[in-house]
């Protein structure tokens, strides 16, 4: 079902672009209707607006938007909420900050100062909306034209008295305008590669450029200009120098704020490279609806687009679980275990795809304007989220895949655990950074302060932190595993588990105990599971006190017979194989002892008691396995009692004599 709506999506959008290439190369040809028009304000623009003829493309781009928008008077409704409003009204403000900081009222200063400061924060979210609705009536450009002709012809006419009033005020002037044309150009190629589809790094490249020539585009000159005035008339040219430096300190920050939010003016690449705009032309064209009303082209992609990315849950989960079968060593993967992995992936993978889907929709949603940044800071703190969830299930489904591995082989499965928890660690402390980064906190001066506060920390999470590092010291020293049964101060069980705090062992009740990893540490441990041969069987045989000496030999000759015939009976013939010599044969300690070898075999006479002969039975069964261990011994006890019958000895029992001093009287 995925495959086939996958296949079906492609052909539709393949299908598409074909009818919308048509369609385009004949709205190209009614364009050319109005390519004369281009010509002229071209040539009317390139001869006036620049110095050189460098900035060709430039010409190019705002004459081909004067005739694309059909704009040629300047209005106030054309320019209204427009880019160069948003602009001056930022410099407004800078403007009015800087005069309340020149005041002396410190605490209605700081009140009024954050007040601006939220407004400008306003008005530079806009900023990205702006730059792709940007409005140059003719009549704007012609103006624009005559002022920067102006100011050139009297820079130069003022140009031999470098001293004049004149002169320093046009100079300024006509610096501030260059500072303009660098900084609205940028925005000018910002919006036609918006349009065309960019990438971020491009969009970081060119405003790194445009950046670093604002801040040091004319200011050699500026600085001559300074130190030519006297110290007298330093006063006349104040407001004008002022002016100048407000408008480039107001497009740093534009810059600045654009190169860190570069991902709202970044295209799409699946929108961009499915040229989807196109789609959304063409359908628009051909529906019933007004494009103002329902936007028609836009409901149908988007609703394409969610389920097309809704289907592929389940095939990006395959997909992720193929490549772990790429990377694990055991190939032979059940059906059953695959089933877990996908199952595991898929819930998270599937919301991510979805984000993915919503991403684009908004981007199809406020075409042909940019994502405003609250929607796009929300969507980037999801993809945070979806990507730690998605990461921390990979490792679970890896995991899975593993701990499957080492139960086959009897490998040491805690190891894995307590890596999988420190990636969680992890991946949650990347996750929370990146969050916070995005909201806007300075995620360094956080980190630095964790060092000044590292040690109330420290004593807040002394147990946490004490705990943790047992849980590596009992991995790393090997005291028991999962499954084992171990016995540690009151509590007796079957490890489940290890994790970085605690070990949860299930007790024999079938309760479910937590003991702190520090305390574990601080008791003895005893394990019953670490033993490779020898669970002992110990046992005293009371015969009567009427048995020979003859049947005692007998009975014992016998019995050591058959515990050394037996085949669940470890005898001491039967040594630590060669694999464990070799494994810790170059330690200093006792190889059977270490390894779990216990082989012992007695039968000796041990007492005589009040009213038995004691023979005490000392040896190890083979299997450790408690069930088995469990059979062996009976089946030695049966044994035993034959081999008593069969030497006519009795067991004997407590018995007491009672010898009474009036025994006649009694009788009598």
């Amino acid at each position: 079902m995925n495959n086939k709506f996958i296949s079906i999506f492609i052909l539709i959008s393949f299908c598409l672009n074909f009818l919308y290439a048509t369609d385009n190369n004949s709205s190209n040809a009614l364009s050319s209707q109005n390519q004369e028009l281009a010509e002229n304000i071209s040539k009317m623009v390139d001869a006036n607006l620049t110095q050189d003829n460098q900035n060709q493309e430039l010409v190019n781009i705002i004459a081909q938007k004067i005739v694309d928008d059909n704009t040629t008077e300047e209005s106030e409704d054309t320019l209204k909420n427009t880019l160069f409003e948003f602009v001056d009204e930022l410099i407004g403000i800078n403007k009015q900050i800087d005069i309340l900081k020149w005041q002396n009222d410190q605490n209605s200063t700081e009140d009024e100062v954050q007040k601006l400061t939220n407004t400008k924060t306003d008005l530079l979210n806009k900023i990205p909306s702006a730059i792709t609705n940007q409005k140059f009536p003719l009549s704007f450009i012609e103006k624009y034209i005559e002022e920067k002709k102006k100011l050139t012809r009297d820079y130069k006419k003022y140009k031999n008295n470098t001293k004049s009033e004149q002169f320093i005020k046009t100079a300024i002037k006509l610096y501030t305008t260059e500072l303009s044309e660098i900084f609205y150009s940028t925005l000018i190629k910002i919006e036609k590669m918006f349009i065309e589809g960019t990438n971020q790094s491009e969009l970081k490249d060119i405003i790194e450029k445009s950046l670093l020539n604002i801040k040091t585009n004319n200011f050699t000159k500026i600085k001559i200009l300074e130190n030519d005035i006297d110290n007298n008339a330093q006063e006349l040219y104040k407001e004008d120098f002022y002016i100048y430096e407000l408008h480039k300190k107001t497009y740093e920050e534009i810059f600045e704020f654009l190169l860190s939010n570069t991902n709202l003016l970044a295209s799409n690449m699946f929108f961009t490279s499915l040229n989807l705009k196109g789609f959304i032309k063409f359908i628009n064209q051909r529906s019933p609806f007004d494009v103002e009303t329902i936007n028609s082209g836009k409901v149908v992609l988007i609703s394409v687009i969610m389920l097309f990315f809704f289907s592929l849950r389940k095939s990006f989960a395959n997909i992720i679980y193929f490549i772990f079968t790429i990377f694990s060593k055991n190939k032979d993967h059940k059906d059953n275990v695959k089933k877990e992995v996908v199952d595991i992936i898929k819930k998270p993978m599937g919301f991510l795809l979805l984000a993915y889907g919503v991403d684009i929709s908004m981007s199809i949603f406020f075409y042909p304007s940019p994502v405003p940044i609250k929607f796009a800071s929300g969507l980037n703190i999801v993809y945070i989220l979806l990507y730690a969830w998605l990461v921390t299930s990979v490792m679970d489904g890896y995991g899975v895949m593993i701990i499957g591995h080492l139960a086959k082989k009897g490998g040491k499965k805690e190891i894995l655990n307590l890596f999988i928890k420190v990636i969680y660690i992890i991946v949650i402390i990347i996750a929370i950074l990146l969050i916070l980064s995005s909201l806007g906190f300075n995620v360094s001066a956080f980190v630095a302060s964790l060092g000044i506060g590292g040690l109330a920390i420290a004593l807040a999470t002394k147990d946490i932190i004490a705990n943790f590092f047992a849980s590596i010291m009992l991995i790393l020293d090997n005291t028991f595993s999962q499954g084992d049964w171990i016995v540690c101060g009151n509590v007796e069980g079957t490890v489940v588990e290890t994790g970085l705090r605690k070990t949860t062992i299930r007790t024999f009740d079938n309760a479910l105990v937590f003991v702190p990893n520090s305390k574990i540490m601080d008791n003895s441990v005893k394990n019953w599971d670490r033993r490779k041969v020898g669970r002992q069987i110990k046992m005293y045989l009371s015969i009567d006190y009427s048995t020979t000496p003859n049947q005692i030999k007998a009975c014992i000759a016998d019995i050591k017979d058959m515990l050394t015939n037996h085949p669940g009976i470890a005898v001491p013939v039967e040594t630590t194989s060669s694999k464990e010599i070799f494994k810790y044969g170059r330690s200093m300690v006792s190889v059977d002892d270490l390894a779990g070898y216990k082989n012992n075999l007695f039968v000796v006479l041990d007492e005589f008691s009040e009213s038995s002969i004691n023979i005490m039975i000392y040896c190890f069964s083979k299997s450790v396995v408690w069930a088995e261990f469990l059979s062996v011994k009976e089946d030695v006890m049966l044994k035993i009692m034959d081999i008593l019958e069969k030497h006519h000895v009795k067991f004997a029992f407590p018995t007491r004599s009672i010898y009474l001093e009036n025994a006649k009287d009694l009788r009598g």
